[in-house]
């Protein structure tokens, strides 16, 4: 049986904790509101290093997203470079999630460059998608990039060692960047 002084003294403990918590959850909120800007001018300083570097002959970029319902699910936005072609960005699901990239198409619906922005894929494993070596296999490729285990063929790359899912992946977000692009290109939605 609880006392009359038992009880006053969990009312005064659940008292504290509250005002503990109420007071940690304001802390947080204000470090939220003072972080959110930096975090998102950090993360478009990203992206327009990623556009730049996918299509390297591009002098500047459409602000305008040119994304439109019509576009694969994993294309999160389209920028138009009017004398390069197109930056799209792309979020295909590998094997430790999505993974964020950009890919550069030409007028000609030719890769011209591919960059991972973020990615959470096993470290020394699907995490290799990030090098250059794999990345450079997509330059120069068109529509239907295709993946292969034992020695690519003409429009398929060769996929990371025992990282065949994220090989996949970053394909098919090079394929749906390519598709992104020729309908933009053939005045599609």
């Amino acid at each position: 049986m609880l006392h009359k002084s038992d009880s006053k003294e969990i009312i005064k403990v659940g008292l504290i904790l509250f005002a503990i918590t109420a007071i940690a959850a304001l802390v947080l909120a204000l470090m939220n509101s003072v972080t959110a800007p930096i975090i998102q001018a950090n993360e478009e300083e990203k992206q327009q290093l990623a556009m730049q570097k996918v299509l390297p002959e591009a002098t500047s970029f459409d602000a305008e997203n040119l994304r439109t319902d019509s576009m694969d699910a994993i294309v999160t936005a389209v920028y138009k470079a009017e004398n390069a072609g197109y930056a799209v960005m792309v979020s295909p699901n590998g094997y430790g999630g999505a993974i964020s990239m950009a890919v550069g198409v030409d007028r000609t619906g030719t890769v011209t460059g591919v960059d991972i922005i973020s990615q959470s894929e096993t470290a020394g494993l699907g995490s290799n998608c990030t090098k250059d070596e794999f990345k450079n296999q997509f330059i120069g490729k068109t529509a239907g990039v295709g993946v292969s285990k034992s020695g690519a063929k003409e429009n398929e790359i060769d996929a990371i060692s025992s990282a065949t899912i994220t090989s996949k992946a970053v394909a098919t977000g090079v394929n749906a960047a390519i598709d992104a692009a020729e309908q933009l290109e053939k005045g599609g939605n």
